[in-house]
């Protein structure tokens, strides 16, 4: 996205924010200049970016943890028959599953600290990588892996010249369409056993009815999401670029 459709899109935003401000009900809609300001107030004080490097530090490991993981899995399912019967079914069995369903069986494994909410987070990111990957090495034509066999290729140079440049781009596809369900999960797993994170803040403002308070939290996570799926693409183009 560029910087002159970012900017309409925000301009727009803001406009049919100013619109319910004045037309719907002032005191549970707070004017968008009045919000940025409590959200400078909130950044500048510190208050607001504490709970924003919880919120970023549970989401990063998440990410990081399903991006890797996720590779690994899809690749073995794809390229290890033995390992495709037993690990495909599984998958097939979870993925389905919402996992927020998983929840009790997280806390009583994990507590109900960090963990249990990457844990969280992660479970939602892991399987669609791993699906997404998955159908990426399937789709490789055996032609391809015949025509390396007969260039005699090494294990490392299959997977650096066919597997990796089948798999990354749409891995990152799916990362980038899962963080979005990651983010909405980051704020729910926020509201509990918790008084750190965006989530918390957001809800704990909401019940003080502190509604500027409230919708600059909202702000915030708005923002760490566009910065997230932009640092996606900005991935996603250098590694296809690079292979």
């Amino acid at each position: 996205m560029n910087k002159k459709h970012l900017g309409l899109g925000l301009l727009f935003m803001f406009v049919v924010w100013q619109l319910l401000h004045l037309f719907v009900d002032p005191r549970l809609i707070p004017a968008p200049v009045a919000t940025l300001i409590t959200l400078g107030r909130l950044l500048f004080s510190g208050e607001l970016l504490l709970h924003s490097l919880y919120s970023l530090y549970r989401l990063f490991f998440a990410v990081l943890f399903a991006l890797v993981l996720g590779l690994l899995t899809g690749i073995a399912m794809g390229m290890n028959k033995s390992l495709e019967k037993i690990l495909a079914p599984i998958v097939y069995i979870l993925f389905p599953v919402p996992k927020a369903a998983l929840l009790p069986i997280i806390f009583v494994l994990f507590g109900l600290g960090d963990v249990s909410k990457i844990i969280l987070i992660w479970l939602i990111l892991f399987f669609q990588i791993v699906l997404s990957v998955y159908d990426s090495v399937i789709n490789i034509g055996e032609d391809v892996f015949v025509s390396a066999r007969t260039l005699r290729l090494s294990k490392s140079q299959l997977y650096k010249h066919i597997v990796l440049p089948a798999i990354f781009p749409n891995a990152l596809s799916a990362l980038r369409t899962s963080v979005g369900i990651g983010i909405a999960v980051l704020f729910f797993a926020e509201t509990y056993a918790t008084d750190k994170g965006l989530g918390y803040f957001i809800m704990n403002h909401w019940s003080l009815l502190d509604y500027e308070e409230m919708y600059s939290g909202i702000l915030l996570l708005g923002a760490i999401g566009y910065i997230v799926f932009s640092v996606i693409d900005y991935i996603r183009f250098k590694v296809v670029k690079w292979i």
